[in-house]
């Protein structure tokens, strides 16, 4: 077996991240973005990887900051609660689906279920980073970069 070190990987095998993130409301009165991360350890780290979260509410709602908020805390807390035996990519599509249909089912519940573009409404982005590989998952116009420094 050969061991191959990518570029800005330690020689010692483990990824270093460094994380930062901010938020501005822009010009609305409150701000509807949400972030986070988790950096778990030991077997969980090996086994699920590092994950960050951001989403950014619909500037149509007046609860879209409550869905960003539960979308990113959700799927930092599910994501590390799928059997070990699913891939990233399962993992990560069955707990957004699952948070997907628990807004639709609030906006449903709510004074909103007839414009679900006031409802409980957000844009997600996530990124798993297990071993070597970035899984990214999308829903809406958030994004995510890669910044490499040369």
């Amino acid at each position: 077996m050969t061991e191959r070190i990518l570029p800005g990987r330690p020689a010692n095998g483990r990824l270093k991240v460094t994380t930062g993130a901010s938020s501005d409301r822009g010009h609305k009165p409150v701000n509807q973005d949400f972030h986070g991360g988790l950096v778990p350890r030991g077997h969980t780290l090996t086994m699920k990887g590092v994950a960050f979260a951001i989403a950014d509410g619909i500037g149509s709602s007046d609860v879209s900051q409550e869905a960003s908020e539960t979308a990113v805390k959700s799927f930092l807390s599910d994501y590390y609660c799928t059997p070990d035996a699913w891939s990233v990519r399962h993992s990560g599509e069955r707990v957004i689906s699952a948070i997907n249909a628990w807004l639709w089912d609030q906006t449903r519940k709510s004074p909103y279920r007839d414009s679900p573009d006031r409802g409980y409404a957000c844009t997600f982005s996530a990124v798993v980073l297990k071993a070597t590989i970035a899984h990214l998952f999308h829903i809406g116009d958030t994004r995510i970069y890669r910044i490499r420094v040369r």
